[in-house]
């Protein structure tokens, strides 16, 4: 019996526009090395052309599972609970998923997960209570390890941020073709702001690719609202 190892990691987390995708990577850990020959780091660090030519050879190699959480429904779960809980559901989502699809049974898993809570201890706890049942029914083994920054430590979180970034990265260049110039997508980017309040300029809403619970686009919102109150006085 072979031990599993799996990461899992998400990229677009911050940014004001386009989705978030969370991506688990699964690999023998006997096969692990191939990971480190690969030259396998966190994806922040490699430039957009490297994260395309990695995903496809980290596709040849592993299993991989991914969830792309598009900004309206980011914006409609937020109606009812916070970011670290929509990560943490899409992450054990994409593990259960990965499982399934490997039908995987009387298996032993080490997961490495990158943590998006400050407390990576309590994220990790709550990530192994939300696939107790998946473990008890099929009768596997599972260790869960979570912490910040995994992605710089364990190759195989590496490899899944990797691919998640990779991914993202294609969606906005779909945006930038339909939008134009929309800027990095991250709430400080001058270039996005201009683009988020040209458009409410243009068409007095929002694009669906952005994310109306962050403080950009309240701000821009807000500023509609006084604005008619002023008029209406």
């Amino acid at each position: 019996m072979c031990l599993i190892i799996v990461g899992v990691d998400e990229a677009g987390r911050g940014p004001v526009l386009g989705p978030m995708v969370v991506c688990a990577f699964a690999i023998e850990k006997d096969r692990e090395d191939l990971l480190r020959d690969l030259g396998v780091k966190d994806s922040k660090l490699l430039s957009k052309s490297k994260r395309s030519q990695l995903k496809k050879q980290l596709e040849r190699i592993g299993h991989i599972k991914k969830k792309i959480l598009s900004a309206n429904e980011i914006n409609i779960l937020m109606n009812k609970i916070n970011l670290n809980e929509i990560e943490i559901n899409a992450f054990s989502e994409v593990i259960k998923d990965l499982i399934n699809d490997l039908n995987l049974k009387n298996e032993y898993l080490e997961i490495y997960v990158d943590a998006c809570s400050t407390n990576a201890k309590k994220f990790e706890n709550e990530l192994k209570n939300r696939i107790k049942d998946i473990e008890n029914q099929r009768n596997l083994k599972i260790k869960v390890i979570a912490e910040h920054k995994a992605d710089l430590k364990y190759p195989v979180v590496s490899s899944a941020s990797i691919i998640a970034k990779a991914d993202r990265d294609e969606i906005i260049e779909q945006y930038k073709e339909k939008y134009g110039e929309i800027g990095s997508g991250y709430p400080s980017d001058p270039k996005t702001i201009k683009f988020l309040e040209k458009y409410f300029e243009d068409h007095r809403s929002l694009p669906d690719i952005a994310r109306i619970h962050w403080k950009t686009c309240k701000k821009i919102l807000d500023r509609s609202k006084q604005t008619t109150l002023k008029l209406n006085l």
